[in-house]
């Protein structure tokens, strides 16, 4: 039976923290500022957590100081749940009830009965895409309103944010000043709304704000997607999106615009 022992690096240790990259390059590039941050007392080593086995490094972790950043932690292909629910525990010590931690597929095994027996329920399960923007393949839609938070304040806008259950002060709490809202015409109605912008470096982003329940099932979400994709491409090589393992509909929309699911998320919050 396999034994783990679990521990905090040393500066001469921290190298481990990327052990279990697929590029080995990466771990070496990201060192340096990793180390200034924590010689700068911006982050502590007991932030860092390293499953250790006979064979070397099984797991890892960081716990990133800001609560409302996710921790994403990565465990050895093969490694047995125990594992998993060691450096689970650990992290569910070491947080508030706040904290989400996230199990990708390709960085963790989505294990929930081992998350269980260490303290987290699942909160949901996510899908995560990409897609290639460099073809250029989608096409801009005639019938858009663009605009900053002003757009939203359009006597056009309202009646659609009223049917989607939503307000601009909601939306106003999670708007970033270089992304754009695009609203959708269907013979001078408002149907479909969104926005578009900066993810993180490389990569562009939308959201999905939503269709008009009524006018739901007729493509526009699709044309409206393809839209942004398209505005995406002047600054952007990919983009990145999520959606709900249980909304079929985004997914479709999705798939119909040429993105390639990557990941499979689990969120998981503290009992």
């Amino acid at each position: 039976m396999t034994s783990f022992v679990l521990q905090s690096p040393t500066l001469c240790t921290l190298i481990d923290l990327y052990a279990l990259h697929s590029d080995p390059a990466e771990g070496i590039a990201r060192l340096p500022a990793l180390q200034q941050r924590i010689e700068a007392g911006q982050l502590p080593l007991e932030n860092i957590l390293i499953l250790r086995s006979g064979r070397g490094v099984a797991g890892t972790a960081l716990i990133p100081v800001a609560e409302q950043v996710p921790v994403f932690p990565r465990i050895l292909r093969g490694a047995p749940p125990a594992a998993l629910t060691l450096l689970a525990r650990a992290i569910r010590e070491k947080t508030s009830p706040e904290r989400v931690l996230v199990l990708q597929d390709d960085l963790a095994p989505l294990s929930v009965a081992a998350m269980q027996v260490a303290g987290w329920t699942l909160d949901s399960t996510e899908y995560v895409y990409e897609t290639n923007l460099l073809p250029r393949r989608h096409g801009l839609h005639a019938g858009v309103l663009e605009g900053g938070m002003a757009l939203l304040a359009d006597p056009r806008v309202q009646p659609l944010l009223q049917a989607l259950g939503r307000n601009a002060l909601d939306l106003q709490k999670h708007y970033r000043e270089d992304w754009t809202f695009v609203a959708l015409l269907e013979k001078d109605v408002l149907v479909a709304l969104g926005s578009y912008g900066t993810a993180k470096p490389g990569y562009g982003g939308t959201d999905m704000i939503g269709v008009h329940p009524t006018r739901r099932g007729q493509g526009f979400g699709t044309r409206l997607h393809a839209h942004m994709l398209s505005r995406l491409t002047a600054r952007h090589a990919r983009h990145g999106g999520i959606t709900s393992a249980d909304n079929v509909a985004m997914q479709q929309i999705f798939h119909r615009n040429g993105s390639q699911r990557v990941a499979v998320q689990m969120y998981f919050r503290p009992a």
